[in-house]
C-alpha cells in the first residue's frame, strides 16, 4: 500500500514538473515578445516626438515665409504707387515736376545731366520693383514647397500615431497573456510543492493507512496540475488566450448581476488600450471626422471598435440601436455610453470603468477622458 501511495505521488510530481517547465517556457517567450513590443513603442514614441518637432518647424517656416510675402506685396504696391506718382509728375506743368526740373536747366549739358538723373531714378525704381517681384515669386515657390513638406510630415505623423495605437493594443494583449501564464506557472509550482510534501509524508508514514491517506490528500494538487496544464497549453497554442479570459471574467461578472445581459464579445482591454492611446495624440474634434486627423463622437467609437472586428454604424443614434440597452450603473469597461433618449441620441462615449469614459467632446476640444459625475449619460449599451 505504501508503494501504491508513492507511485501515485510520483506520477503527480512528474506532471507538476512537466507543467512547470511548459508554463515557465511559455511565460519566458511571452515576456520576450512583450519586451520587443515595448522597445518598438519606445522607438515609435521617439519618432512621433521627432515628427511633431519637424512639423512644428515646417509650420513656423511656412508662417514666416507667408509674412515675408505679405511684406513684399505691400512694398511692391508702395513702389508701384510711387512710380505712378512720378509718371504723373512728369506730365504736370508745375515747379515740382520732373519736366520742370529738366526744363529749368541753365545749359544743354545741365539739361542732359538732369535728364540722366531722372532716368536713373525711374530705372532704379523699376529695378527695385522687378527685384521685389522676383523675390516674391521665390518666396511663393518656397512656401509651396514648405506646404508640401508639411503635408507629407502630417501623413507620416498620422502613420506613426496609428502604429503607436496598434502597438499599445499588442502590449495590452501580451500583458494579459503574460499574467495568465504567470498564474499557470504559480499553480504548477504549488502543485509541485504539494507533490514533494506528499512524497515526504508517504515515505515517513508508519502504516499503509497513513501512507494512503497522505497520497489521497495530494489528489487535490493533481487536479491543480491538470488545470495548470490546460492553461499552459492554451496559452502556447493561441495568441488570443488573454482575450478569452477577459471575456470569461466579464461574463462571470455579468452573470452575477441578474438584470445584466451577457458581456460584450469584444476584447475590452484591447479596446480601452487603443482608446487611451488616442487621448495622448491631441486629436481634435471634427464634425463628421472618423480618422486620426479628427473625430466626432460616433466616428471615434466606430474607429476604435472597427479595429477589433466590430462594425458600428456612423451615428450615435444608430450605434445605440445596435446595442442592448442597460442602466449606466450596470455598465462595464468596453460598453458604450449614450446621451439622449431613443430617437434623440446625440452623443456616445466608451466606458472605461471607475465612472470615467473616453469621448470626442465638441468643437475646440481633443479626444479625452470624461467623468460620469461631471456629465452623466442617459443610458449604456452593450455590444
Amino acid at each position: 500500500m505504501k508503494k501504491l501511495g508513492l507511485k501515485k505521488v510520483a506520477v503527480m510530481a512528474a506532471a507538476a514538473f512537466t507543467v512547470l517547465g511548459v508554463a515557465t517556457s511559455a511565460s519566458a517567450d511571452t515576456q520576450s515578445d512583450l519586451d520587443a513590443v515595448k522597445a518598438k513603442i519606445a522607438e515609435t514614441e521617439k519618432k512621433v516626438s521627432e515628427g511633431q518637432v519637424a512639423l512644428s518647424k515646417l509650420e513656423s517656416q511656412e508662417a514666416k515665409t507667408s509674412q515675408e510675402i505679405s511684406t513684399l506685396k505691400k512694398n511692391i504696391a508702395a513702389r508701384s504707387e510711387q512710380l505712378a506718382d512720378q509718371a504723373r509728375a512728369a506730365q504736370l506743368n508745375d515747379a515740382g515736376s520732373m519736366l520742370e526740373f529738366v526744363a529749368n536747366s541753365d545749359s544743354v549739358t545741365e539739361a542732359v545731366s538732369r535728364t540722366v538723373t531722372v532716368a536713373t531714378v525711374v530705372r532704379a525704381n523699376n529695378q527695385t520693383l522687378a527685384d521685389q517681384k522676383a523675390d516674391k515669386e521665390k518666396l511663393a515657390q518656397k512656401q509651396t514647397e514648405l506646404q508640401a513638406a508639411a503635408e507629407k510630415q502630417k501623413e507620416q505623423n498620422k502613420e506613426l500615431a496609428q502604429a503607436r495605437a496598434d502597438l499599445a493594443v499588442q502590449k495590452t494583449d501580451l500583458e494579459a497573456k503574460k499574467a495568465s501564464e504567470d498564474e499557470a506557472k504559480a499553480k504548477a509550482e504549488a502543485a509541485k510543492k504539494a507533490a514533494e510534501e506528499a512524497a515526504k509524508q508517504v515515505a515517513a508514514a508508519k502504516s499503509t493507512d497513513d501512507a494512503e491517506k497522505a497520497a489521497n490528500q495530494a489528489e487535490a494538487a493533481a487536479a491543480s496540475v491538470s488545470s495548470s496544464s490546460n492553461n499552459a497549453n492554451n496559452n502556447n497554442n493561441s495568441n488570443n488566450q488573454a482575450a478569452s479570459q477577459t471575456t470569461s471574467q466579464a461574463s462571470s461578472q455579468a452573470a452575477s448581476t441578474s438584470a445584466a445581459p451577457a458581456a460584450s464579445s469584444v476584447n475590452s482591454s484591447s479596446v480601452l488600450a487603443m482608446a487611451d492611446s488616442l487621448t495622448k495624440m491631441h486629436i481634435p474634434y471634427v464634425w463628421g471626422g472618423s480618422s486620426l486627423s479628427g473625430f466626432d463622437c460616433s466616428g471615434l467609437t466606430q474607429y476604435v471598435y472597427g479595429h477589433f472586428g466590430k462594425s458600428l454604424a456612423r451615428t450615435a443614434a444608430a450605434q445605440a440601436a445596435q446595442t442592448t440597452r442597460i442602466p449606466v450603473s450596470q455598465a462595464q469597461p468596453g460598453d458604450l455610453l449614450f446621451w439622449g433618449e431613443s430617437g434623440g441620441v446625440y452623443h456616445v462615449a466608451i466606458y472605461v470603468g471607475g465612472g470615467s469614459y473616453i469621448h470626442a467632446p465638441t468643437e475646440g476640444q481633443f479626444v479625452k477622458y470624461g467623468s460620469i459625475s461631471g456629465w452623466a449619460p442617459s443610458f449604456a449599451g452593450r455590444l
